[in-house]
């Protein structure tokens, strides 16, 4: 199997690479912090966000590259800020965003994580993968991207950043399966 090049800058990101693809499934896989802007476009929903981002950056490098893309969904604000997930971040971070829902009785919310794998001059092979739960009402735990801070997965009374404190890996399982459905795609089809 060729090598696989991950692109991306989010150590959170790389670190669930290294636990599930290394791993898991002994993918050989690059993990780099591109040297470019791999622009993201602004879309509904992450999957066109991960499969632009892919293509770009195999067409750049002239590599197979693999994006990722993470959303978070909540009912109560119509599904905001989905793929909007890190400009809400960026704008109004994690106490402001809870602020904002302190009175909203509605807490449910999932949180789709797509990988989006590219070939140069071809098109995208993309595979989603989410996670339901609730929003809790306070920030909780160390380890994580923001949403991580107040996510709490159904069947958890913890937080992501709860779980990723004690077990880094229990947490990686917990993003829903895209990566995985990734994996046993590469170990199929890229030999």
């Amino acid at each position: 199997m060729s090598k696989i090049i991950y692109l991306t800058t989010n150590p959170f990101k790389f670190r669930e690479a290294e636990i599930v693809l290394k791993g898991k499934y002994g993918l050989d896989i690059e993990i780099i912090d591109p040297d470019f802007e791999i622009y993201e476009i602004q879309a509904k929903t992450c999957a066109e966000v991960a499969a632009f981002s892919a293509k770009y950056a195999a067409d750049k490098l002239g590599k197979p590259c693999l994006k990722s893309d993470t959303g978070l969904y909540i009912e109560a604000l119509g599904g905001l800020p989905g793929p909007y997930n890190a400009y809400f971040h960026k704008q109004i971070g994690v106490e402001k965003f809870l602020n904002m829902l302190k009175n909203e009785t509605d807490r449910k919310a999932k949180i789709e994580h797509c990988f989006a794998f590219c070939e140069p001059g071809k098109e995208p092979i993309v595979f989603t993968g989410e996670c339901h739960g609730t929003i809790s009402k306070v920030a909780r735990g160390k380890d994580g991207l923001w949403h991580d801070f107040f996510f709490i997965p159904d069947g958890e009374t913890r937080t992501f950043a709860e779980i990723g404190d004690e077990n880094p890996k229990e947490k990686a399982s917990n993003y829903g399966d895209a990566m995985d459905k990734f994996a046993k795609w590469a170990k199929e089809n890229l030999q």
